[in-house]
């Protein structure tokens, strides 16, 4: 045992001693010459060795050099297309013990490889050719390093026969057991296409030891910046180059993704019977590398099918491919060996997630629910755009349980979450082929309403881009809307479109935009010609009928930050009922004010609202700039009937100008313009009106129920204004206004007889008769307005048997008025032959006048005689009253009053008092009561002076 011990350790020793030893023994320039005429002599490349050279024996018998080249036939001119700083040949043992040395394998570490293609098509990695000494010394001095030029054709078809044979046999006499690169840099470059590629961090181990046997390769490598890699074996790639059929297994990784071929496969004539797989955690990524971009990642991938086919035929079967849930699976089969050639399939949509979809569609929303579906197709054609143009797909696909959210629509509808999602998605498309209609049926629900979807396209020419026909309808309780015409790939729709709502009030409120209340804004239809193009929207023989308001629109949008509308509008006509309260003044409608007599107005009025302070909203007029031209033939509000009627309106940069053109009303017509700048840091508003020649009798009977004046009247307004709410606009409005009223009348009363029959209802309101009228020639005011206070100091009204001229104030922003006007009348025209007048004098109307006060809130003021007035000339009124006789001269001269005078007096007393005092006109006339305190509340209910009252009857003794 000892002996086998130390024999053992003696043959270590020995080998130690062989390793150590042995390569500084070898000739290591002997053995580098033959090293670089073994590989000159099996890739035809010149190696260059310039740096030290060293043997190993371990792990085997190698020869390892630094700062080393390899060149091809460009190198001639110093240009290698390799260098390392280190290279490793395995050698053969036989080199060892004397015989040829023999080159097992190459190592290269941190190379860099230059592949480039020069203009004149070298390449800098051609092998070198075959040339005796003197040939490549008059190469060299000559210049000419690309191949030699052919003087005729026979000659470059012998020299491409020659350079075929010589290059067959190169790749032939390649062999090389293994080589290895470690972290390589690879640039490709092809100065011809200008294309430009670089590989880094190359690793590799290639073993061919016959390229007519089997090649094996396994490499890592970073291309535009992804790690990739290559792995696998092809059998005879020799022979696959020549054109037989060899078997194949190679996979190709990308980042974490993998794409597969195994089986056999041929070049000439082509043919295939392989099994492709692929897989990986992005599809993304994959697609990123192949030079696509998709805008969200569906996930993972997979994907197997089996290829079979050669030049005539070709065929895609067992295809099962999956991206994230979706999953499809299919087969094709391509006959090409016809004069067109002809594809035709099937494809299965298995049942699949649709947020996975919408995904791989790029919208990246939050979606529940399954989409499948199943068609076949076939085409025909020798490009791509024939076989688009020809292609026929038939089949169908569904979508269940569908919901989609995150939509964005919440801050639109008021603010409603629900808005961001559409629920309850059940649809179903049929495909009759690309030059059939497509039908899409189903049904879904947003904000708790359902919706019931059908709609049409034809697919062929909206796919190539052109204008298809497309049809949809949507149907809800609250809103039915549609579209027919035609639509394009970009973008363009021209067509018909409809909408229609039983309560367009309701569907506002519903879209979170609730208009004030009102009965208006109930039925809305609408349908005309859209068309859309780029960023214009144009609309013609637009018909829409609202409530009882009809018309017909067109005009254009064209959108941006601020759109831009131009429209004309067309109504015929234009109801205002349903959006706006009864005319004002109006009572319930069961007949005039008239009828309630002058005192203090209708016992039904109620004192008039404050101003409102709360900030008007103008911004919209900053929304878009507007130009509108809108025609009526009728406006219609309560009684009120405008005739015929035109107005421009301009809104620009947040200033609307609107012109009123054409009115027509009441037998006259009228002008006016209006602008409202909103735009500034106070809302600014002017308006001017003028209306000539009006029926003054309709016109206050249908506006106000006014019925005591007729005649032909004229008014006009030039008014100014500033303010963010209703109350600053009032208080500071400026301007004038006036009113006239020419050859007319008042009706209900006959002044001259009333005072002929003067009585105490003179004193406490005039009773009106419909039969009788005080005939005027002109009744005018004109008013100045001053921060919301109109003044006017020149009211006159003339006529036969009376004169008026008064003066007054009406404060809009307290909504009150304090009026005083002086009539004059005489008895009668009876004996009152005309008398010339001077030229210039003024005529002089004998008769009493009775100044009449108007004064307090005009929604209930008071009206009574300025008794004041009549007193500072007591004499000459009680004159004229003994005069003129009636009930107030019985009583003057001690006479008793009829009961029907006493009984409209206290009629009269409680009415003005509204039933708080009670008082017996009668009594207190007669002197059977003392009650001076009741007589003076009266005095002071009416404003009539203190006492006035006591000298109609006595005290009680």
């Amino acid at each position: 045992m000892r002996r086998l011990l130390i024999g053992l350790g003696g043959l270590f020793f020995l080998l130690a001693t062989i390793v150590l030893v042995v390569p500084f023994l070898l000739p290591k320039d002997t053995i580098k010459q033959q090293v670089i005429a073994e590989v000159e002599k099996a890739v035809g490349w010149r190696l260059r060795l310039d740096g030290p050279v060293s043997l190993s024996l371990l792990p085997g018998f190698s020869l390892i050099a630094e700062k080393v080249g390899l060149s091809g036939e460009a190198g001639a001119d110093g240009i290698e297309f390799a260098k390392a700083e280190k290279i490793e040949f395995g050698l053969g043992w036989g080199g060892l013990f004397g015989g040829e040395v023999q080159v097992t394998g190459i190592a290269l570490i941190d190379p860099d490889i230059f592949l480039e293609i020069g203009t004149s098509g070298l390449t800098s990695w051609a092998p070198r050719r075959d040339l005796t000494p003197a040939e490549e010394a008059a190469e060299i001095l000559s210049g000419e390093l690309s191949a030699p030029k052919a003087p005729d054709e026979e000659e470059v078809v012998e020299e491409t026969e020659v350079a075929g044979s010589s290059d067959a046999n190169f790749l032939k006499r390649i062999g090389i057991d293994r080589l290895d690169i470690e972290n390589g840099t690879v640039l490709y470059h092809d100065r011809n296409a200008e294309q430009r590629h670089e590989v880094s961090n190359l690793n590799l181990t290639l073993m061919a030891p016959d390229l007519e046997g089997e090649v094996s390769l396994d490499t890592t490598f970073v291309w535009q910046e992804k790690p990739m890699g290559l792995k696998g074996t092809l059998e005879n790639p020799l022979g696959f180059a020549a054109g037989a059929r060899i078997p194949m297994d190679l996979m190709l990784t990308v980042d974490e993704s993998s794409l597969g071929v195994a089986g056999q496969a041929g070049l000439d004539p082509i043919w295939a019977d392989v099994a492709v797989t692929g897989q990986g955690p992005s599809l993304q990524r994959f697609a990123a590398i192949l030079g696509t971009t998709l805008a969200n990642d569906p996930g993972s991938f997979s994907i197997f099918a089996k290829i079979t086919g050669d030049e005539t035929a070709l065929s895609l079967s067992d295809l099962t491919a999956s991206v994230g849930s979706l999953g499809l699976d299919g087969n094709v089969e391509a006959n090409l060996g016809g004069d067109v050639p002809q594809v035709a399939g099937r494809i299965i949509l298995r049942e699949s997630n649709l947020e996975d979809l919408l995904t791989l569609a790029g919208q990246s929303l939050p979606a529940k629910g399954q989409l499948a579906g199943d068609v076949t197709f076939e085409a025909s054609g020798d490009t791509a755009e024939a076989l688009l143009a020809a292609l026929d797909v038939r089949g169908s696909a569904r979508v269940v349980g569908g919901e989609v959210s995150g939509l964005g629509l919440a801050d639109a509808v008021g603010g409603d979450v629900s808005a961001d999602e559409i629920k309850d998605i059940a649809l179903e498309l049929d495909l009759n082929g690309l030059d059939e209609k497509a039908n899409l049926r189903g049904g879904l629900s947003w904000r708790g309403e359902a919706f019931t979807v059908t709609g049409s396209a034809t697919p062929a020419p909206l796919l190539d881009g052109r204008s298809a026909p497309v049809s949809v309808k949507v149907k809800g309780t609250k809103l039915s809307a549609g579209y027919e015409g035609s639509a394009s790939g970009v973008g363009g729709l021209e067509g018909a479109v409809s909408v229609e709502t039983a309560s367009l009030r309701d569907l506002m409120a519903w879209m979170g935009q609730p208009v004030e209340a009102g009965n208006g804004l109930q039925g809305f239809k609408a349908s005309g010609v859209f068309a859309v193009a780029g960023d214009t929207i144009r609309f013609d023989e637009t018909r829409f009928t609202l409530d009882e308001t009809s018309g017909s629109a067109s005009g254009r949008i064209t959108l941006a930050d601020r759109p831009d509308v131009v429209a004309k509008l067309s109504l015929n006509a234009l109801v205002l009922d349903p959006y706006l309260e009864s005319a004002p003044g109006r009572s319930d409608g069961s007949g005039s004010a008239a009828s309630s007599g002058s005192g203090g107005g209708t016992a039904n009025s109620q004192p008039g609202s404050a101003w409102s302070d709360a900030p008007i909203d103008f911004s919209g007029l900053k929304a878009a700039d507007v130009d509108f031209a809108i025609t009526t033939k009728e406006i219609r509000w309560d009684k009120i009937k405008i005739d015929e009627s035109a107005l421009d309106a301009t809104i620009k940069n947040g200033v609307l100008d609107a012109n009123l053109k054409t009115l027509r009303l009441y037998g006259g017509s009228g002008s006016g313009a209006v602008r409202v700048n909103g735009a500034g840091d106070a809302a600014q508003v002017s308006a001017q009106f003028a209306l000539s020649d009006l029926d003054g009798y309709p016109v206050l009977h249908d506006a106000a129920d006014f019925e005591w004046l007729e005649g032909k009247a004229n008014i006009a307004l030039d008014v100014t204004t500033a303010g963010w709410s209703e109350k600053a606009m009032v208080e500071g409005l400026n301007g004038t206004a006036s009113y006239s009223f020419a050859d007319g009348a008042i009706r209900g009363v006959n002044i001259p007889k009333l005072v002929r029959g003067l009585s105490v209802e003179t004193l406490l309101g005039w009773q009106s008769s419909s039969a009788e009228k005080t005939d005027f020639s002109s009744l005018s005011a004109s008013f100045d307005v001053t921060n919301g206070i109109a003044t006017t100091s020149d009211i006159s009204l003339v006529g036969p048997l009376v004169r008026m001229s008064g003066q007054g104030a009406t404060n809009l922003p307290s909504k009150t008025l304090d009026w005083r006007v002086e009539p004059k009348i005489v008895p009668t025209l009876e004996g009152q032959a005309p008398t010339p007048r001077k030229k210039g004098a003024e005529k002089q109307m004998a008769g009493l006048g009775v100044p009449i006060v108007v004064k307090g809130p005009w929604s209930n003021p008071q009206i009574y005689p300025d008794i004041q007035g009549i007193l500072e000339n007591p004499e000459a009124a009680y004159k004229q009253l003994q005069s003129m006789g009636g009930e107030l001269s019985k009583i003057l001269k001690g006479g008793k009053p009829d009961e029907a005078l006493v009984d409209a007096a206290n009629e009269a007393i409680s009415r003005a008092t509204g039933g708080k005092t009670q008082i017996d006109v009668q009594k207190v006339i007669e002197g059977e009561v003392d009650d001076q305190e009741i007589l003076k509340a009266v005095e002071d209910g009416f404003g009539l002076p203190s006492g006035l009252l006591g000298s109609f009857g006595r005290k009680k003794n």
